[in-house]
């Protein structure tokens, strides 16, 4: 079996995808040779051995078809009824220029006794990656942390209302509408617009970003700017405009664990995983097939009102690599988080979390939108997110389609556009 006990195992290195020039051959035989635990997902299946097709049905006569290809709440739901189609697969790539920097900046990259990175400036940091390197774990994070999500975007920027739409749905099914503005900047890394690779003076920082509650009024106003930094010693600056004392206060590294009520995200689950690199362990769980959506074919998806499940959008088969992280500090909410993500663009299509006793606490599924840049190249963008707690039995949707390469300049990116809130006015 090329899984037991739900880990993966293998010892040959990754060849040749496009963009990261990350692929690759694991064979069953070599998959074998070791032993793990993983409590709380079902077993995965050997990408050889997926035996699904597009027009496929897959629902409760026969869901071990997709055991270990979808989270475990997702299977329970099929086991009790839902089904759900398999579509023709939609890869995506990288923009070129993306692709350009990966290969004119990578061969100096270094890892540092911390697990910090030198010499990176822009495109993926570690193209070339063999099983057998003991830090496997550390540089698929960096990869990661790093892969193309284009030098600024508006999160709801591609959808109908211009910004996020969020749901959150109760245990009885009864909902909550929020909208939410979200602007971010990279002002390293950069591959497309001027300044590049890096904004003049910005140089020791990696991203900023800055999100608005707009909608409904009890929250109406609040605002949050985050900062962080390319020292991983230097703590994340995260401030927050309060309407109700109309006071601008910064909150401690902390807060990124505060839920973004009544949500059941957090700071740290926005994109899937946002801690600091160096902060937490990393373990390679391996490459397999599994199911997610990178062509989303209407957002927000077609769904029964009280629930979170997608009636009408197909699933695609894809190709993931799939990461174990764990904190360094024992205090940190998420004891244990597992992201899978796309082995080309290394885009997360599933997240699963797991509390302090090992019990399964979270489970995020991300559907994927292609939209269009400026010049015509499509790429992937976010389309709708869900995440579900199974142990209280809420869940919450965003529809969430970027729009990439806003041209936004760092002086957005401040307190003083706190301030301008504070004062009545607004972000847009």
């Amino acid at each position: 079996a090329f899984w037991k006990d739900g880990l993966p195992l293998s010892a040959q290195p990754l060849f040749d995808a496009p963009a990261a020039r990350l692929g690759a051959a694991i064979s069953r035989d070599d998959a074998s040779k070791g032993s793990g635990a993983f409590p709380g997902f079902a077993r995965w299946l050997w990408a050889a051995e997926v035996d699904l097709k597009p027009g496929d049905t897959i629902g409760p006569h026969n869901w071990q078809k997709v055991q270990g290809m979808v989270g475990e709440n997702l299977l329970n739901r099929i086991k009790q009824g839902y089904s759900l189609t398999i579509k023709e697969s939609r890869p995506m790539a990288v923009p070129k220029e993306y692709d350009g920097a990966t290969g004119r900046y990578s061969g100096e990259v270094r890892l540092g006794s911390n697990g910090d990175l030198f010499n990176y400036v822009a495109g993926l940091p570690f193209p070339d990656i063999h099983l057998t390197d003991p830090q496997i774990g550390l540089k698929m994070a960096w990869n990661f942390y790093w892969r193309w999500i284009g030098d600024d975007y508006r999160t709801g920027g591609g959808t109908g209302k211009g910004k996020i739409i969020r749901y959150a749905i109760e245990k009885d099914g009864s909902e909550r509408r929020a909208d939410v503005l979200h602007h971010v900047i990279k002002t390293r890394g950069r591959v497309t617009l001027d300044s590049k690779p890096w904004i003049d003076g910005y140089e020791h920082i990696d991203w900023m970003q800055l999100r608005a509650d707009e909608y409904p009024r009890d929250t109406a106003g609040t605002t949050t700017l985050e900062i962080r930094y390319a020292d991983p010693k230097r703590e994340d600056d995260l401030y927050i405009y309060v309407p109700s004392i109309r006071r601008v206060r910064r909150a401690p590294p902390i807060q990124r664990c505060a839920t973004i009520a009544p949500s059941e995200f957090n700071f740290d689950d926005i994109n899937s995983f946002g801690g600091k690199i160096t902060e937490f362990n990393y373990r390679f769980l391996g490459r397999s097939k599994m199911l997610a959506n990178f062509a989303q074919e209407q957002v927000p998806f077609y769904r029964k009102s009280g629930d979170y499940l997608p009636l009408k959008d197909g699933w695609e088969i894809v190709e993931a690599y799939g990461l174990e992280i764990t904190p360094k500090d024992p205090h940190y909410c998420y004891p244990r988080k597992v992201i899978y993500f796309d082995t080309r663009t290394f885009e997360t299509f599933w997240t699963m979390i797991w509390d302090a006793k090992g019990n399964y606490w979270k489970e995020q599924f991300a559907f994927r939108s292609p939209v269009p840049l400026a010049d015509g190249q499509l790429v992937l963008s976010v389309g709708t997110v869900v995440i579900i707690n199974v142990q209280n039995g809420r869940s919450t949707l965003v529809d969430a389609v970027r729009s990439y390469n806003q041209g936004y300049q760092p002086s957005l990116f401040t307190l003083a556009t706190l301030q301008t809130v504070m004062r009545g006015g607004a972000i847009r």
